[in-house]
């Protein structure tokens, strides 16, 4: 399957990507393939409510742990004789990475003290500012590609930088709606 390479972006924006060139109907039947540059322990997770939406919109879909050893990353022979195997016409694959240690300085606002003017208004006497607090965190980025089977190259592609890897499960089912609806407005997904 073909890398792909995301274009310029304002940092902690996210990205996507239709191919212009892809002129087909969309994809009757997804493989979905959920990997992590860490570890695999939330794959099945992923890969089972993926396909529960998708299935929702009115499309066929398979996790890809039904097909591939979950064990280990897979190789790309054993992920393309799986995607033989179950019959699909695309793969959806999302993938967790850049993995990084990211620190903000936050501001608070302003806090302005009021009292009784001597016209019997409330007038500012006083601004405090408190002090910016500095915050640590992990930050990664979600990669999600969508592959045409019959060609073996990308149709779309929905990069999300600062996914915060401490509330994955969390997070992941309003992600998962984003790609799914995101799929739906692009016409890649047929019934």
């Amino acid at each position: 399957m073909a890398s792909v390479a995301a274009g310029c972006a304002t940092p902690n924006q996210p990205t996507s990507w239709l191919d212009p060139a892809y002129t087909g109907p969309g994809f009757r039947k997804y493989f979905v393939v959920g990997l992590s540059a860490r570890d695999l322990t939330d794959q099945r997770g992923f890969e089972d409510l993926m396909v529960s939406k998708l299935q929702d919109a009115g499309v066929l879909a398979v996790p890809g742990w039904q097909f591939v050893p979950t064990d280990r990353p897979p190789d790309m022979a054993t992920i393309r004789a799986a995607v033989v195997k179950s019959g699909a016409d695309a793969v959806l694959l999302a993938r967790i990475s850049e993995f990084s240690a990211q620190s903000e300085l936050v501001m608070a606002a302003p806090v302005v003290g009021y009292g009784g003017g001597a016209y019997g208004g409330a007038y500012p006497y006083g601004v405090w500012y408190p002090p910016a607090v500095e915050i640590d965190y992990q930050r990664a980025t979600v990669y999600t590609t969508l592959f045409d089977v019959q060609t073996e190259k990308p149709v779309w592609t929905f990069n999300v930088p600062t996914f915060t890897p401490a509330t994955v499960r969390q997070d992941m089912p309003g992600y998962i709606n984003e790609v799914v609806d995101m799929l739906r407005s692009t016409r890649l997904l047929r019934p």
